[in-house]
């Protein structure tokens, strides 16, 4: 690994190779694809090669993924250019913004950026807009691509646009656009991939640290080069301290002199300046614990070594739950390239991948566009507000899925922003859309906050809002703390815990347990939701109750208000959701509505639990006024196996699941005949003489309709049973009445007379024997019938009895004098002929009394 680690210089990097191939393309034409490689230079100097082209004729703004490479590369130009930031070199985020009138590059993030063109579509003041690493593709990008080749095509023919990517379908996109691609080649300096040997079951962590360990113990012992600062790639902020935890163990060990330090969003500009910092290796060597915001854009002096998880933080929609979820992931093939390449940059370097050659070849090409991935009502309404008036015909580079255009389009109008009734193709957005579309936030927070300034709480719920956008500023605060921040008669609701939290935040009155930077990040975006809506209504108009919380927020999630059945169970029902339940962290107790705020999602994909982070209890007249249609009514009978006897109720529903049942006295009705007959079937009520005639009757008839099929006779089936069952039941309520009734009467009265007089006579329940006995027959459909009888009895009965006019043969028991089977026979004619004459003497012998002839 050889080669040294001193950082290019501006004229060394890469991108410089293509510097006038660009300022001609841009001279030709208005749009232009630049694929360089990670770490060329392409987002701080391709800004440069604009500034003083004849053909740019306004500012140059700079689209990126992320607000921490926005401020850190509008530093960096500045740097370069020897001013200061905020001068000729400024940047704009959600929270921060360091511009002048002098102001010619502004760095900004994409979402930003499609919210000033609702001001501005025409971009009136910029000359050049450049989308830089394009291939993360978020959707705000992808609007931002349509939304800029909109405005070239009417008004804006000398608008330039440059769209940078390191990995890129560049002949797809040149297609799209219609415009030339111009390719930086090469890295740097190449990188050895290492992989791991199989795949392994241990946490992300323990790896990385098995793998730093090996590096820093070469690096020790003398066996390899100087590995630079390492760079690890993780999720999340939580597999960032695990490893931050490991890595300073497995430095340790190695006895090397290392600074452990965590890089990612949340943390403060100042945390992440100084793990973005110069810092020459050899005097102090980090070990940097990144999320993919070190993936792109930025680039860390000195790495020379990556160690990379292979996993990612990923939205993803589903369709069927209605809602995005944040899934961990294993990277796309391309975004593994990008990761790797971070240790190029300066020199020779190595990439330590956490996964095994096989595993590589079954991971995704590309990640999958945003827009492929998440909930689309947002970037529909934002369109909308732009003029657009048929989201599928926008210019999408990779057009959304059918299904999720109407996803989203049914969610907008359950939140009032467009009608039901517009044509797809000619969508304008209502009043209430338009006002929605100008609070940055998702369409639920924004239909919530207008209906807040309209009824005079945009104060309380814009704190809602906010800690709802981004960072929980409660995550790590204990629930006894959240409930104490309540005031009196305010509910357990975990959106009031928060919203008093930040309350006190404002009046910088932190909780000790709270994140402060969570909490500041939400004062800040909390303050920005206000003044989006502060034009909606006069500021007189105030009423701050919990009641016009609770009806903001109803406004804002009219399909994720769920009924929390019972108090002593987490269980709720929530319309579309099979299992539902409040999670253990929420404050809401109560049986009762409630509004879902947050929703997550675990489990397995066949078998999924919705739960619920962060819930609001509101009262069932506000619900009812909302949604009066979700709420129907029925009569339900039940059985009360105490008093047993069917009870009625009348249940009220809400998107079908029962949230009052109010009783009433049980009059006889089908509905009750059918509990009764449920509770027949179950065994609960024992029908009179059933076992002793019943039984008995229906198994001869259902033999006569076996033998004499063309008589067509019942035979007792389920349904028809079930039609004797109601006819015993009818009148009734109370299993004593039921029982009361003699079965065998309803029983027969299933068939005709007439079929049952052919029953009677084709299956008889006895057979009268010659010397007066009737004989009981048992019948049993399938078998031959039986009959037993003493030997005595059978005297004088030469052939074996038959029924059903002589077609059918009984199968007789003849008992001894202790009525013990003697003999079974379908043959009576061969028992007296050849059996008895053989048995005679034994049975004279034992029973001398008895007649033997």
């Amino acid at each position: 690994m050889a080669g040294s680690s001193r950082p290019p210089t501006p004229e060394e990097l890469p991108i410089q190779r293509i510097r006038e191939r660009v300022r001609d393309a841009v001279a030709a034409s208005n749009r232009l694809v630049v694929v360089a490689a990670t770490g060329s230079g392409k987002s701080t100097q391709l800004p440069k090669f604009l500034l003083d082209h004849a053909a740019v004729q306004g500012d140059i703004v700079v689209l990126e993924p992320r607000r921490l490479a926005a401020r850190t590369l509008a530093a960096r130009v500045a740097a370069e250019l020897g001013s200061e930031l905020g001068d000729i070199v400024g940047y704009e985020t959600r929270h921060d913004r360091r511009v002048g009138s002098s102001t010619r590059i502004r760095f900004v993030t994409d979402g930003i950026f499609v919210r000033q063109m609702q001001r501005d579509s025409m971009l009136t003041k910029v000359g050049a807009v450049i989308l830089d690493e394009f291939h993360e593709r978020s959707v705000a990008v992808d609007v931002a691509l349509g939304l800029v080749k909109l405005a070239q095509e009417s008004r804006r023919a000398d608008l330039r646009m440059i769209v940078t990517s390191a990995t890129l379908e560049a002949q797809r996109l040149e297609g799209f656009l219609g415009c030339e691609t111009v390719v930086a080649e090469g890295r740097s300096f190449p990188v050895e991939i290492e992989y791991l040997a199989k795949p392994s079951r241990e946490t992300p962590w323990d790896l990385a640290a098995s793998a730093l360990s090996s590096v820093l113990d070469a690096y020790a012992r003398g066996q390899s080069d100087d590995p630079g600062h390492v760079l690890i790639f993780m999720p999340g902020a939580y597999e960032i301290m695990k490893t931050c935890e490991r890595a300073r163990t497995a430095a340790s060990r190695a006895g090397v002199d290392v600074e452990v330090l965590p890089l990612h969003g949340s943390l403060t500009p100042d945390e992440q300046d100084r793990a973005v910092a110069a810092v020459d290796p050899a005097k102090r060597r980090r070990v940097i614990v990144a999320t993919n915001v070190a993936e792109t854009s930025l680039t860390i002096p000195g790495v020379r070594t990556v160690i990379d998880a292979g996993l990612a933080r990923i939205h993803r929609y589903d369709p069927l739950r209605g809602m995005d979820t944040l899934r961990v992931e294993p990277v796309s093939k391309a975004s593994a390239e990008q990761r790797a390449g971070r240790a190029g940059r300066t020199a020779p370097g190595r990439a330590k991948r956490l996964w095994s050659i096989a595993e590589h070849e079954r991971r995704e090409a590309h990640t999958a566009a945003e827009v492929a991935r998440i909930d689309l009502a947002s970037a529909m309404l934002e369109t909308l507000s732009l003029g657009v008036r048929d989201f599928a015909r926008f210019p999408w580079l990779d057009a959304p899925d059918a299904t999720r255009i109407d996803e989203a389009r049914r969610t907008l109008v359950a939140l009032g922003a467009i009608r039901a009734d517009a044509p797809a193709h000619d969508t304008r957005l209502t009043d209430e859309g338009a006002a929605m579309a100008r609070v940055p936030a998702h369409p639920r927070l924004a239909r919530a906050l207008v209906e807040a300034a309209r009824l005079g709480c945009r104060e309380r719920v814009a704190r809602i809002a906010a800690a709802l956008s981004d960072r929980d500023p409660a995550e790590s605060v204990p629930a006894n703390a959240l409930l104490d921040l309540l005031d009196e008669g305010d509910p357990r609701s975990d959106a009031l815990a928060r919203e008093k939290l930040l309350a006190r935040a404002q009046r910088r009155e932190f909780h000790a347990a709270a994140d402060r930077l969570a909490c500041r990040e939400a004062v800040l975006v909390s303050e920005q939701l206000m003044r989006s809506v502060e034009r909606i209504a006069p500021t007189s108009n105030t009423d701050e109750s919990n009641q016009a919380v609770s009806q903001s927020l109803i406004a804002g999630f009219p399909d994720r208000i769920a009924f929390k059945l019972e108090t002593s169970r987490p269980h709720c029902a929530l319309a579309g959701r099979r299992r539902v339940e409040l999670a253990k962290e929420s404050l809401v107790h109560d049986a009762g509505f409630l509004v879902a705020l947050e929703v997550r999602e675990s489990g397995p994909d066949h078998d999924r639990l919705v739960s619920i982070p962060v819930a609001h209890p509101v009262p069932r007249a506000l619900v009812e006024d909302a949604l009066p249609d979700a709420f129907t009514t029925r009569s339900v009978a039940g059985w009360n196996a105490e008093t047993r006897a069917v009870e009625t109720a009348e249940e009220t529903l809400f998107h079908g699941a029962v949230v009052e049942r109010r009783a009433r006295p049980a009059k006889s009705s089908p509905e009750v005949d059918a509990e009764l007959v449920a509770r027949i079937r179950s065994g609960e009520i024992k029908l009179s003489g059933w076992d002793e005639h019943c039984e008995p009757w229906i198994a001869r008839v259902r033999c006569v309709a076996e033998w004499f099929p063309e008589r067509g006779i019942i035979t007792y089936a389920d349904d028809e049973l079930d039609v004797v069952r109601a006819e015993l039941c009818s009148g009734c309520v109370r299993a004593r009445e039921v029982e009361a009734k003699p079965a065998i009467d309803a029983v027969r009265s299933a068939l005709s007379w007439d079929d049952i007089q052919f029953v009677e006579k084709m299956a008889p329940a006895a057979i009268r024997m010659p010397r007066g006995f009737n004989m009981k027959v048992e019948y049993e459909p399938g078998k031959p019938p039986r009959g037993r009888a003493k030997i005595q009895d059978f005297y004088g009965l030469d052939e074996t009895p038959k029924v059903a006019s002589g077609r059918i043969s009984l199968v007789v028991e003849i008992l001894g004098p202790n009525y013990r089977p003697l003999q079974v026979t379908q043959d009576l004619a061969n028992f007296w002929r050849v059996l008895y004459p053989e048995m005679r003497n034994e049975l004279r012998r034992r029973y001398p009394r008895h007649d033997w002839r």
